[in-house]
């Protein structure tokens, strides 16, 4: 019953007005306590100052049937009204204590204008639904979110919205049509094929959407997928293509050989006996052997040659069979990524057996998967899969991998780096081209790429490739952005550091040039130390950098960069010679002090001067 009685207790769980204006809505259900609700809200609307206190109390006030105080205090809820989340809580209160739908709207509209991620922007939409049931308006929240959103669970999760809180399948079905425009890698078909049969309850749409999954797999496990739910459909040809597709992306014996099971199931013989050609390949151990021979004559019965094949590996591998025994009992022993890879290398040099090489990295690699991808981690398994087998297919996947998780720059580098040196180095090389080329697309894309982002992606350009030209071309674009000499300065020592000592040197007078104060030119001169230049070298620049200050007091602490920074006060004394009669004033003896104190090769005292 909600009455004083029932809800007292619940007082001290409140702490704000519209946790008070809440609980007074309980009091105001069967059995009412209008008195109990008045209490509350007198007790708290005059001390509320945030506008969804104050609207909740309004409602409240307007439900006891004070107009005129719910309308007072709706005034003063929009007086402080700021923020997106109060607009919204301020549309609700208008809309129930004057009926004014247009107002409401209004309210909505300055939510909407503060709101641009997806979520908040679905609440908004069930919000407007929930309070003014405007399907038009609640779909314009919609679209301005659809124009945010990338991904398939971000499109799924919209056409769900669009479908549960507007009752729009229609809107829904064209969510979903442009996101499969949009998308085209396995996972996100597959998600968006299963939102689709699961929101619009469309098998045909879903069926197109897994079709073109089908077509894009390059994963084993998505293509497993593709046939489960195919049998689903009780499609025969579809579920023949998802094998075969399978078929093209397995590597373990086990695999062909549950596929060619698969095949023969639907009356694909020729496919079957392809798959047990592969499974035969790839058998890495006694027990292996044993399940081809069995799979063969369960369903290639026929093929004698095959099966005299076979049963003749088997007899050789049982003859070996002490020697794979200790190496599979190492491998029950493996408990970590770094034994797995040892394990791997040892039976490609002491048994030449690559087959059972992959099963092991295989191992090593499912130990990492689903901790949370990071290429350090990941990079032994690539290097091992390049060093014991032949399978660019697994490198590719790898290296996909890598660069689809490659986030930060330092990632980005190792992995540029590391595909490059690849033993499988046309591959390698390859790739990282085509990886350092997306990454300049994505930054010349970026609004806010800046001169380093770009001399960063030479510089691992030029590490990855050894290729100057390439590098070259990329830093004359990051000094098409230099502004200042600290750029300048950077992109002059990855040329030098290219071996371009003439371009590096361009670079420095340039630096040299942009340097606007005394200030600036020690600065410039103390990065050029920190690459370890010559004494002659940083001289040179210094006097570059110098030559252009106009300013006395730009040209005084000029010379006292070349006491501080180059610690050469015998050259200090000549340029403060020649600065000498310059200064007036307070600015003599600002001159005075600095010579003393910088030229003056006696002027801490004989016992201090080193």
């Amino acid at each position: 019953m909600a009455t004083r009685d029932t809800l007292a207790s619940k007082e001290g769980q409140c702490s704000s007005g519209a946790e008070y204006a809440a609980l007074a809505l309980e009091a105001l259900q069967e059995p009412t306590d209008a008195a109990y609700a008045k209490e509350l809200m007198d007790r708290v609307a005059d001390d509320c100052q945030f506008t969804k206190d104050l609207a909740a109390c309004a409602i409240v006030y307007q439900a006891l049937g004070e107009q005129a105080r719910a309308e007072e205090l709706l005034q003063t809820a929009e007086d402080y009204c700021m923020s997106g989340d109060e607009q919204v809580a301020l549309a609700e209160a208008k809309f129930k204590i004057s009926g004014d739908k247009a107002a409401a709207i209004g309210a909505y509209e300055k939510a909407l204008k503060e709101t641009g991620n997806l979520d908040p922007l679905i609440d908004l939409a069930r919000n407007v639904m929930g309070v003014i049931a405007d399907p038009a308006f609640a779909k314009k929240v919609l679209e301005k979110a659809e124009a945010k959103i990338s991904r398939a669970v971000e499109y799924s999760k919209l056409a769900a919205a669009s479908a549960e809180h507007l009752l729009d399948k229609e809107y829904a079905a064209a969510i979903f049509s442009k996101a499969a425009e949009k998308l085209s890698a396995v996972p996100d078909l597959l998600a968006l094929a299963a939102e689709v049969t699961k929101t619009l309850g469309d098998p045909e749409k879903a069926r197109a959407l897994y079709q073109r999954a089908l077509e894009g797999a390059t994963d084993f496990n998505a293509a497993k997928t593709l046939i489960e739910s195919a049998k689903q459909a009780g499609d025969a040809a579809f579920t023949q293509a998802a094998l075969k597709k399978a078929g093209d992306l397995a590597s373990a014996t086990g695999d062909y050989i549950e596929l060619a099971a698969g095949l023969a199931g639907v009356g694909d013989k020729s496919g079957a006996a392809a798959l047990l050609d592969k499974a035969e390949d790839a058998v890495a151990g006694l027990d292996e052997m044993q399940k081809l021979v069995s799979a063969v004559e369960a369903h290639l019965a026929d093929d004698a040659e095959r099966l005299a094949r076979v049963k003749a590996k088997l007899e050789k591998r049982q003859a070996n069979h002490a020697r794979y025994m200790e190496f599979q009992q190492l491998e029950k022993d493996a408990v970590n990524v770094k034994q797995f890879l040892a394990l791997a290398e040892r039976v490609r040099l002491e048994l030449e057996d690559p087959f059972y090489s992959a099963k092991l990295i295989e191992s090593a690699e499912t130990l990492l998967d689903g901790t949370g991808y990071q290429f350090s981690r990941y990079k032994p398994i690539l290097l091992a899969v390049d060093k014991n087998l032949d399978d660019t297919a697994w490198l590719e996947r790898l290296l996909d991998r890598a660069a689809e998780n490659a986030a930060d720059f330092v990632a980005f580098r190792d992995l540029v780096v590391t595909a490059a040196h690849l033993q499988h180095r046309e591959l390698g090389v390859s790739k990282a081209r085509a990886y350092l080329a997306a990454r300049e697309a994505e930054l010349a894309a970026d609004s806010e790429t800046s001169v380093y982002d770009i001399a960063k992606l030479a510089e691992a350009s030029y590490a990855a490739t050894r290729d100057s030209a390439e590098a070259g071309r990329l830093l004359e674009l990051a000094r098409a952005q230099a502004k200042d000499h600290f750029a300048l300065t950077h992109i002059g020592r990855l040329y030098g550091s290219m071996g371009d000592e003439a371009k590096a040197d361009e670079l420095y007078a340039a630096a040299a040039a942009a340097c606007p104060s005394g200030d600036a030119c020690i600065q410039f001169i103390d990065r050029l130390k920190g690459f370890a230049l010559p004494t002659e070298a940083l001289k040179k620049w210094y006097v570059q950098c110098g030559a252009h200050l106009s300013a006395p007091a730009d040209k005084l602490r000029w010379a006292e960069g070349i006491a501080d920074a180059l610690n050469d006060k015998r050259w200090a004394t000549e340029v403060y010679g020649e600065l000498a009669g310059q200064f007036s004033g307070a600015d003599a003896a600002r001159f005075e002090f600095s010579r003393r104190t910088h030229a003056d090769l006696g002027y801490f005292g004989a016992t201090r001067r080193h």
